[in-house]
């Protein structure tokens, strides 16, 4: 297959050169070296912006979650297609049921871990647990550096206290952390102080405005939450840039991912996917082989294309767009929103238009 594009994968600079030769080999090959494991839609935070939590009585409604014999299944076959990263995530991954039994499972497998945690629930078990299985990282999600900030946002009483022991206790353990942060209006006003907390503890900081509705049944309120107004000049400054860099209109969309042929996400309920926004594809690897159902998603990525709207449109070319955030504002990975585009094209005429 001739591709004349750069693989996002390639732009992993957190690999060493040796790694990033075998990343290369699996793009070129099309390995699942990478993978999501998604264990549970549970969490007990209530986070304004999550596209996945759901409360206990309403996850019949949406799958039932896979239990630590199927999620074992799904491993040891993913471990013999070629996958050596995994990456153990939620809702809040240690909610789920039977956590102990899946995380000692695939640590005997030999996998590079990452959890991604809020860390509140990292004490007594579950911090033996991951003294005795370390994770060769962990990613904690901080919204905020008080208590009152944390009910604001994820609506909980003693939140920050219980993430900020869990932290300590991570790092007590000699396990890397990591922070992420999403952004939003009840939160914003505290960046300045997580900045900080990441720098006197020697952190690596990741935040993110971005906030995207959910299509898998959470009910979050993205467009009350987002910072429109921020997200606006970085959206002016990147089609500025694609005015002297211009899109490549014929590029498929799942080329921009950097899992693109190396890594995948399975949902709680256990679908594959290429992305955790998204509702679709429908690959049931609950019912199927790992393999069959790689090899499905690898047919899947390479088959969709941009919606007939953006092969048409007058500012294709500096539109440059992710097929997920698309779908999450239209419902589906086949259509785009008609206000989106008309902002694009506005946007577009401004900047054209301009001394």
């Amino acid at each position: 297959m001739t591709r004349n594009f750069e693989p996002a994968c390639r732009q992993m600079d957190w690999l060493d050169p040796f790694h990033k030769q075998v990343w290369e080999r699996a793009f070129a090959d099309g390995i699942p070296i990478s993978g999501t494991f998604e264990l549970t839609p549970r969490c007990n935070f209530n986070c304004k912006m999550c596209y996945v939590h759901l409360k206990a009585e309403d996850i019949p409604r949406h799958g039932r979650e896979l239990s630590a014999k199927e999620w074992l299944r799904i491993a040891e076959e993913a471990r013999d297609a070629g996958t050596t990263w995994v990456c153990v995530t939620g809702g809040e991954p240690l909610m789920h049921p039977e956590f102990e039994e899946i995380w000692t499972g695939l640590a005997q497998m030999g996998f590079f871990l990452t959890l991604q945690t809020n860390a509140s629930l990292v004490s007594g078990k579950m911090a033996k647990l991951l003294e005795r299985y370390p994770p060769r990282q962990a990613k904690v999600t901080l919204y905020g550096t008080t208590d009152e900030v944390y009910e604001a946002v994820c609506e909980v009483n003693d939140g920050f206290t219980r993430v900020n022991d869990g932290i300590h206790t991570l790092m007590s353990l000699g396990i890397p952390v990591e922070l992420v942060s999403t952004i939003i209006q009840p939160n914003d006003g505290d960046v300045e102080n997580m900045a900080l907390y990441a720098v006197r503890h020697g952190l690596k900081w990741l935040p993110t405005g971005s906030v995207k509705p959910s299509l898998r049944g959470a009910q979050t309120d993205a467009e009350a939450v987002r910072l429109e107004r921020k997200n606006i000049p970085a959206s002016l400054r990147k089609m500025d840039y694609f005015l002297e860099h211009p899109v490549d209109p014929d590029r498929k969309p799942c080329t921009y991912c950097k899992d693109y042929r190396v890594g995948y996400w399975i949902t709680w309920e256990g679908q594959m996917r290429f992305c955790s926004f998204l509702n679709e594809p429908f690959i049931p690897v609950r019912d199927h082989s790992f393999r069959w159902a790689w090899n499905a998603l690898l047919a899947f990525e390479g088959e969709l294309d941009w919606p007939d709207e953006c092969h048409a449109c007058s500012a294709r070319k500096v539109c440059f767009k992710c097929a997920a955030s698309l779908a999450s504002m239209s419902g589906s990975l086949h259509e785009v929103p008609k206000w989106y585009c008309d902002k694009i094209r506005q946007m577009y005429a401004n900047l054209k238009g301009r001394p």
